[in-house]
């Protein structure tokens, strides 16, 4: 009974170190606060100008954003590409930044960077996150 235990124990540590935890950050350039909706699912009931989801173990989201200013069209993204590219055999965590740029009067979600996450030894846990100075983060 004790082996089993211990075997148990063990291989839940290690199912928990082998999960991939990214981050996604979104900002819009000039300030427009907007709702995101990813795989279906709404981030912020209050729209912000910059949003971060933490430890999130898709590689890959269906995204759409909302603006709060309803002349602003929807910016819809299919295929948002948080993993590193080609990294299919040594995966490890990121933390990706996409930016919304407007130029022209049109409105696109542009990639901004990607590195590599640094892992904190803290669990922080957000209960009902509110905006701070626009910006919210949400932990997956």
């Amino acid at each position: 009974m004790k082996i089993l235990l211990f075997l148990s124990l063990m291989s839940s540590v290690f199912t928990l170190n082998a999960q991939i935890a990214h981050d996604l950050e979104i900002f819009s350039e000039n300030g427009e606060k907007f709702t995101l909706i990813l795989n279906g699912r709404k981030m912020n009931e209050t729209p912000v100008s910059n949003i971060q989801i933490v430890d999130t173990d898709k590689d890959y989201f269906n995204a759409v954003i909302e603006f709060e200013d309803a002349s602003i069209p929807s910016i819809e993204k299919k295929f948002l590409q948080i993993a590193e590219p080609n990294s299919d055999v040594d995966k490890y965590p990121v933390s990706c930044v996409y930016k919304i740029i407007n130029k022209k009067g049109k409105y696109s979600l542009r990639f901004a960077s990607r590195s590599r996450k640094k892992i904190q030894e803290t669990i922080i846990i957000y209960n009902n996150p509110e905006p701070v100075n626009g910006k919210i983060i949400i932990s997956w």
